[in-house]
C-alpha cells in the first residue's frame, strides 16, 4: 500500500499564493454583497448565483459577466 505524505507549502510558495487568494476572496465578497442586494438577475436566481460564486476562481466572474443585471 502506498503512503501519501502531506507536503506543506514553503514560505516562498505561500507568499506567491497570498495575493491571488486575497484577490479571489475580495471578488467573492463583492459578488455576494451584490447578489444579496440585487433585485433581479439576467439568468438564474439568488440561490443559484450564491452557489455558482463559490466555484473558485471562476464563480464570481461568471456572476459579474452573465448573471448581473446591467
Amino acid at each position: 500500500m502506498k503512503k501519501h505524505y502531506k507536503k506543506n507549502l514553503t514560505k516562498h510558495q505561500k507568499q506567491l499564493i497570498a495575493p491571488f487568494a486575497a484577490f479571489e476572496a475580495t471578488a467573492l465578497f463583492i459578488a455576494w454583497t451584490d447578489i444579496i442586494k440585487a433585485p433581479s438577475f439576467r439568468h438564474g436566481n439568488r440561490i443559484t448565483w450564491l452557489i455558482v460564486s463559490l466555484l473558485q476562481p471562476f464563480g464570481p466572474w461568471l456572476y459579474q459577466f452573465i448573471g448581473k443585471e446591467k
